[in-house]
This record gives structure tokens, sequence and C-alpha cells, in this order.
């Protein structure tokens, strides 16, 4: 299966050495590993999300306190037209209309002949159509807000914060792939020396059985050896099934797909480097500059600005809002003809909101705020105190692990020559295989340690670098 063009394109730069055969074959060093990592992990993918949003949160706050703009339609039908009871004479005639008809029926002599008035009679009137639409549109600008604006350059302190979260996000990924890389590494060494071990007590075997037929060695020292044949095909078998599992524990760092043949390219011994352990072990320690530091003080200049946003709370509100509608009302449902009259209804005003007593609950509120901006303040002292820690105990790690590195392999040197010695009275019978034997339990074991310590270097190597932030 081919993999898409899109995807050679955006791993090719990282590992120029990949096979051309076979896409999904990788071969990295560590620093391609970093690199791979730092745009495939899983939470370096989540890092830069939570950026995206957050600027988008940014954009979303500024809009609202840009012009709103909305079309408004509204329809109603009366199926009973409210009804409305007036006294009987609300709309009588004008009284200087009652004082000239009065005239004419004294100069003519004609009564008038009107009903006496009854001041209790009650009208019950109607007023408007069955049909009622209304069509416009309606603005509205915030003019003043203390709270949008405050709440503006948080957002956008928020956005940059993610910036400096991602930062330590990929300190964290180079850690993890490197540590994971290490153990890979070791992993392989490991299945190595024990294969070693396994060929040469084989032979061995087979050597004795074959002076054991000359009568020259008794059953004891066959029966010795294939027991550690069988201990150590053990031992091996186990250490095969190790590699491919730090291996997938390796790819799951990186971010790649868990079916690439993964292929490491540097060795432990590439790895090891003195004067890169002097040159950290010199590096001053700077807090302000380490991700983590920085994200926390952008978290108490957050908790800053919410205390000044609940203040904020407390001044004026002030918005702008324009409407112009159109309104119909129509006896049936014809309101998409064009005979019908549609009148019209503009306005525009101004809101204004200010709260003047709320019995002390926004003063409560603030000092709510005033707490977790110390409670910020505290766990950046408190942060600057741990990373030092983290310093001065990977400082020390580092220093140790490259004394006890240079133990171990003093330690390996011996014990090869003291297996190498008794290999050799073995075989021309100076020694027992017991004393054989117990000389290559002690190799194998100076060997472990030796490959332990070179492991333990390289990790606390790596912590050291974490600690000052001071990855390639």
């Amino acid at each position: 299966m081919r993999f898409p063009f899109i995807f050679v394109l955006f791993i090719g730069p990282c590992i120029g050495t990949a096979s051309a055969q076979n896409p999904k074959s990788l071969q990295v060093t560590l620093a391609e590993a970093q690199d791979i990592a730092l745009k495939q992990a899983f939470s370096m993918q989540y890092a830069r999300l939570d950026k995206a949003q957050a600027e988008r949160d940014v954009k979303e706050l500024l809009a609202s306190g840009l012009p709103q703009i909305n079309l408004v339609a509204d329809y109603s039908q009366y199926i009973d037209i409210p009804t409305q009871v007036v006294p009987a004479d609300a709309f009588g005639l004008p009284s200087y209309f009652n004082d000239f008809l009065s005239g004419v029926a004294e100069e003519t002599g004609v009564a008038l002949n009107a009903p006496p008035s009854d001041p209790n009679a009650l009208s019950e009137l109607q007023f408007g159509q069955n049909h009622t639409a209304n069509v416009g549109v309606q603005a509205t600008q915030l003019v003043f807000s203390g709270s949008y604006f405050v709440g503006l350059r948080a957002a956008q302190l928020y956005a940059k914060s993610k910036d400096q979260s991602i930062e330590r996000t990929a300190d964290e990924v180079r850690e993890q792939v490197a540590q994971a890389y290490h153990v890979a590494l070791g992993a392989a060494q490991s299945a190595l020396i024990l294969e070693q071990a396994l060929e040469l007590v084989q032979t061995s075997l087979t050597e004795t059985h074959q002076v054991h037929a000359e009568g020259f060695v008794n059953q004891i020292a066959v029966d010795q050896l294939e027991l550690a044949v069988q201990e150590l095909e053990l031992e091996w078998s186990s250490a095969k099934l190790q590699v491919p599992l730090t291996q997938a524990l390796l790819r799951f760092q990186m971010g790649v797909d868990p079916d690439t043949d993964l292929k490491l390219k540097d060795s432990l011994e590439d790895l090891l480097s003195r004067e890169k352990g002097l040159s950290l072990l010199s590096q001053p320690f700077n807090a302000r500059a380490l991700p983590g530091i920085q994200l926390q003080e952008s978290f108490v200049e957050l908790a800053r600005l919410d205390v000044r946003n609940q203040q904020a709370k407390g001044l004026p509100q002030v918005s702008a809002f324009y409407t112009n509608q159109g309104n119909a009302q129509r006896d049936a449902f014809n309101f998409f003809q064009s005979d019908g009259n549609w009148y019209p209804i503009q306005l525009w005003g101004v809101n204004f909101s200010m709260p003047l007593w709320s019995s002390f609950g926004g003063k409560q509120q603030v000092e709510k705020k005033r707490i977790q901006e110390d409670r910020a303040i505290i766990g950046l002292e408190q942060l600057r105190q741990s990373t030092q820690m983290e310093f001065d105990n990977a400082r020390l790690t580092l220093e140790l692990a490259m004394m006890a590195y240079q133990n171990r392999t003093n330690a390996e040197t011996i014990a090869q020559r003291i297996f190498d010695q008794t290999y050799a009275a073995y075989q021309e019978g100076l020694v027992s295989s017991f004393e054989w034997t117990q000389a290559r339990n002690q190799l194998l074991e100076a060997q472990g340690n030796s490959l332990s310590a070179v492991l333990d270097w390289l990790n606390a190597q790596t912590q050291l670098k974490r600690a000052l932030s001071e990855f390639e």
C-alpha cells in the first residue's frame, strides 16, 4: 500500500535517510526522532490545537465589541382581536360643536332629540387586523465596557501563554523520546550481550562434550554447562522480546504509525560524550528562561487581570442601538402581494447600565479574585524553588552517573581480563568448569552494570537538559 504523497513530504525533511523502497521504514538518529515527535507527537498536536482555540477566543471576544447587525422578522395572527373597553363618551363631540348644534336647535325650533347621556355607559372597541408582520434590521454597538477591554487583554495574554505551553510540551516530548530511544538501544545491546554469551557457552558445551567423551572431564562439568545454556537461552529470549516493546514505546512517543519499521542510527557510544556532559554541568541555571516559569508568570498576570475584570463590572456599560423595520397588517395572509402597504418603524437609542448597590456582593467577588491572584503568586514561587531543586538534583545525578560509568567500565575491563585468563586455563584443564562459569557470570554482571551505567548517564544528561531547557 502506497502512502499518500503528502505524508512523504511531511516526514521527508526530517528523515532524509528513510528507505525509498519502503515508505513505512524509518532510520533515525536521536535528534531526528525528536524532530519528528515535535511535529507528530500526540501531546504536541493537542498543544497546537489549544493555541489555535485560544487565538479564536481572542477573535471571538474582539468581535463581540464590534457592530452587531441582525435581521429580524416576526409574524402573528390574532384568532380573537383584543377588545378595549372605554367610557361611552370617550370619543364624544368637542364642546364647541355641541354648543353650535344647540344654537341651531334654538334658532330653528327643531329639537335634536338626542337620547340622554349615561355617564356609566361603556363602549367595546377592537383595533387592528388578524394578520400582522414585522421585518427589519437591528444594529447594536458597544460604546463602553470596562470588562470588555480587560477581558480582551486577558484573552490575548492567554493566547500568548499557549506559546509557552507549546515550548514546555516540546521539552517534555524531547525528554520522553530521548529516554525511549535510550531504552530501545539498551534493550538491543542487552540482547546482543546475552547472544554473544550464549554462543560462547554453546561452543564450550560442544567442546566439553568431546572432552567428556574422551574421559578427560566428568559429567558434572557437562551438566553445569547445559544448565548455563538453558538459563542464557531463557534470558536471551526475554531480552529479544523486550526489543520490539521498547521500539513500540519509541514509535508511540514519536507519534509515528505503529507498523513503521524503525531503525536507530545512533548507538550508545555515539550518544556518550564526556565533553557534552561537562559542558552541561557548567551551564548556569536561569529559572526565568524555563517555559514552565514563563507560563506560571502568565498565570499570575491573568489572575491580576481577573481582579481588574471583576472591578470593572462596577463601571457603567454603554451601548447604542438602531432599528429599522416595516410593519404590515392584513385581514388575510397576503404579505407577499406588492399592492399591500408596509408602514415604517425607525428608531435609535442608547442603553446605559451601572450597578449601584449589591450589598457588598461585588466586593466579596473582587476579594475572591485577589485570593486566586495570591495563589498564583505562591505557585510561581513554589515552581521557582522546585525547578531549582530539580536542576540541583539533575546536576548531581549526572555527576554521579559519569563517575559510575567510569567505575563500571573499569570493572568490565577487569572482569573481561579475568574471564579471558580463566577461559584459557579452562581449555588447558588448569581450572574447573565451576571457576570458568563463575568468571563468565562475573563478566555478564559487569557488562550489565556497564550498560546500566551508560543508560543512567544518558538519562541523567537528558534530565539536566530538561531542567535547563537546553535541548539542541
